[in-house]
């Protein structure tokens, strides 16, 4: 079903658009089919609400733009488009693609995602662009029911399962793609985000998930993670930015959940500052656990390691600006770098064949 097949096309009018692309959302949720948004410039003064199940196309990232300007926005936060879970969860899931949302908030102000999406299972999200969203630009939540939290202890964490976010793009705003909530088994792949105020990328808490071949620039870290369990970083790049990634993990008496299993594998990092770390968001009682760290190349940071547990570091190369340092908790082995070492740390295996990069 188009747009144009519902006699439905772009006003000028914010409150006439508005409506108009609810009712198709509504009529396309009911009938279970999907829904295409024609090629052309759309304007919003509200959110539009999303169904479960809802499966809504445009004609291209460039071509099909929904538009929320700040003259005309009137709502409390910013969201623009939401899949809200209200009492029940959503076991149907959603199907975006092929357009661009514009949020109202140009100063990324931290109040509200401009695509939030809660409690859902199989999802699809590809080729979306955002720009100028006030927190995230696309952000996938394992809770919603009820108070809004990311307490580990609170209902329906870990209600969000099975999603792809992929060739997506992020611009501006205070976050470019990220969960929350405990989501599990998403793959976030090929995305690209651009001048984000914090974060490129954060997993503020996620299981089973990957980030895989995605590139941040202009930001301050461009792979942020915290609270996880099973996380891949691979093959990812990031130029223009503080921080390279950075992790934490639970926090192990509060939450009763230990973070493990971090791969951070294959990365391409040119930084100002650490390249990988946990320092700036771990503590003594945030740290994970089984960490392998291998194959990087880094542009100007080092890998700096305070927590971590079990970590395997093998295999990275730099600039020849870079080094390996280690302090205060961090356990495991570390060799065949082309980078020196510099370890503080009692509990660190020092293997050998750490090397200055001549690069």
């Amino acid at each position: 079903m188009t747009t144009s097949e519902m006699d439905i096309a772009p006003s000028g009018d914010p409150i006439r658009d508005q409506q108009q692309l609810q009712t198709f959302l509504d009529n396309i949720a009911t009938d279970g089919i999907v829904g295409i948004i024609e090629a052309g410039h759309w304007f919003l003064y509200r959110k539009l609400r999303l169904h479960d199940g809802t499966r809504l196309r445009g004609q291209g990232m460039e071509r099909t733009i929904l538009e929320a300007r700040a003259e005309d926005w009137r709502q409390d936060d910013y969201v623009a488009m939401h899949l809200d879970v209200g009492e029940s969860l959503h076991p149907h899931g959603i199907f975006l693609s092929d357009f661009c949302m514009i949020g109202a908030d140009k100063h990324a102000t931290d109040n509200g995602p401009l695509i939030r999406l809660e409690g859902m299972s199989d999802f699809l999200i590809e080729r979306v662009r955002t720009e100028d969203a006030s927190s995230y630009g696309i952000f996938v939540t394992g809770y919603g029911i009820g108070r809004f939290t990311n307490d580990i202890h609170s209902d329906f964490w870990n209600s969000t399962h099975r999603g792809i976010i992929r060739q997506c793009r992020a611009l501006r705003g205070q976050v470019g793609i990220g969960c929350e909530g405990g989501a599990q088994n998403i793959l976030i792949m090929g995305n690209h985000t651009d001048g984000q105020v914090l974060h490129g990328f954060r997993l503020a808490s996620a299981y089973d998930t990957q980030l895989l071949g995605n590139s941040a620039i202009k930001t301050r870290n461009a792979y942020w993670i915290d609270r996880h369990r099973g996380i891949h970083v691979l093959h990812n790049t990031a130029a223009q930015v503080e921080r390279g990634c950075v992790y934490g993990g639970f926090h192990v008496s509060r939450d009763s959940e230990m973070s493990t299993g971090l791969w951070i594998i294959g990365n391409q990092f040119k930084t100002s500052r650490s390249a990988i770390t946990d320092a700036y968001q771990g503590n003594a009682d945030k740290f994970t656990r089984i960490v392998k760290i291998k194959d990087n190349y880094l542009q100007g940071g080092n890998i700096r390691l305070l927590w971590s547990k079990q970590v395997d570091v093998q295999g990275n190369d730099g600039d020849g600006r870079n080094a390996i340092v280690t302090s205060h908790q961090v356990t495991g082995m570390i060799g065949n770098n082309f980078m020196s070492l510099i370890n503080r740390s009692d509990g660190v295996d020092d293997i050998g064949r750490n090397y200055l990069s001549k690069s």
